[in-house]
């Protein structure tokens, strides 16, 4: 996102987490600074209490309203991976298509 490369990022951690699962404070210094949107929400997944954290570009922030809609739609088809769905958010997220087909193509080899 630094680079402007990629519109939105996304982080999920369980909110008891006593470990930074991700650089938090830099990303909201770049925010300050370089006018990048945040939100967050809670959520019950799996019977634990996550926290998803979002930050988009400026005039990105679509993004978000569409990663939360995916995530949603994820849910309702747990257990499992869906293919469809990583492409969606691999999309959202900003990352080229073959990128993706290798990232589905490896979580394949692990089920």
């Amino acid at each position: 996102m630094k680079a402007h490369l990629k519109p939105l990022s996304m982080f999920t951690e369980e909110t008891d987490s006593e470990y930074e699962l991700f650089p938090e404070d830099e990303f909201d210094e770049n925010m300050a600074n370089r006018g990048w949107l945040k939100r967050e929400k809670l959520e019950t997944l799996e019977g634990r209490e996550i926290r998803r954290v979002f930050y988009a570009l400026p005039g990105e922030a679509w993004r978000i309203d569409a990663m939360l809609a995916v995530n949603d739609l994820y849910e309702e088809f747990l257990p499992g991976r869906r293919p469809d769905f990583e492409r969606l958010i691999g999309h959202l997220l900003g990352y080229d298509r073959a990128d993706v087909e290798k990232y589905i193509s490896w979580v394949e080899t692990r089920s």
